[in-house]
């Protein structure tokens, strides 16, 4: 009788507490969901930091500079046009750019272009490529048009910027090349030499190359 008692006593003591909240059983698989959801979210993390984006290639600065024409028929006309590009790096890596081209259009006719070459730009980083063009060889009908246009004090020049370069992490140059187009029309202010306007198409690409990393020499 004293050990049916006994035995009673510490079931009735252990309900007790189970009832309190004295005992705690973790668990197990709202472990597994917590840890499942960390990793899933320092995946996309590290996705989103270290995935190789397109540069951003923006006109800064398209302006009609100078204009003498000559009305003695064939009448002719001689333009200085200045142009500024922005090319903003928005990866951790950094960026080596072989190649930016810059051309300018009126009315289908090319006026030239600004070329220039081996561009360092660091992680999250920028650089400005300024330019100007000269163009005597515009035809006598868009001389008179481009007259009507500067009247109005509102020119639409159509610009092409090409960048191409190659990606690297601190010492190591990445065997990916990339080349990022914008093709902007762009209404210019003749009269402050603003920019009222741009629109921008573009078309990026990434291209692995077959290469293995290579040291910085």
């Amino acid at each position: 009788m004293e050990n049916s008692k006994s035995t009673t006593v510490v079931t009735a003591s252990t309900k007790q507490d189970s009832k309190n909240g004295v005992v705690f059983r973790p668990c197990h698989r709202c472990c597994c969901c917590l840890t499942f959801t960390l990793v899933i979210l320092l995946s996309v993390a590290s996705v989103i930091v270290f995935w190789p984006s397109d540069p951003d290639v923006r006109i800064e600065q398209l302006s009609l500079r100078h204009v003498k024409v000559h009305p003695i028929p064939p009448v002719s006309a001689v333009l200085l046009v200045s142009v500024a590009v922005k090319v903003q790096n928005r990866d951790i890596y950094w960026m080596e750019l072989s190649d930016v081209d810059i051309g300018v259009r009126y009315r289908g006719i090319k006026l030239g272009h600004v070329e220039t070459e081996e561009w360092h730009v660091r992680g999250w980083g920028w650089c400005h490529v300024f330019g100007d063009i000269e163009c005597s060889k515009l035809p006598s009908s868009d001389v008179i048009h481009l007259v009507e246009d500067m009247t109005k004090g509102k020119v639409t020049f159509h610009a092409l910027v090409e960048v191409s370069g190659q990606l690297g992490f601190l010492i190591f140059r990445l065997p990916y090349s990339f080349k990022a187009i914008r093709s902007c029309d762009v209404l210019v202010n003749t009269k402050n030499h603003s920019i009222i306007h741009q629109h921008c198409l573009h078309k990026d690409s990434y291209q692995g190359k077959k290469l293995a990393i290579k040291y910085l020499t």
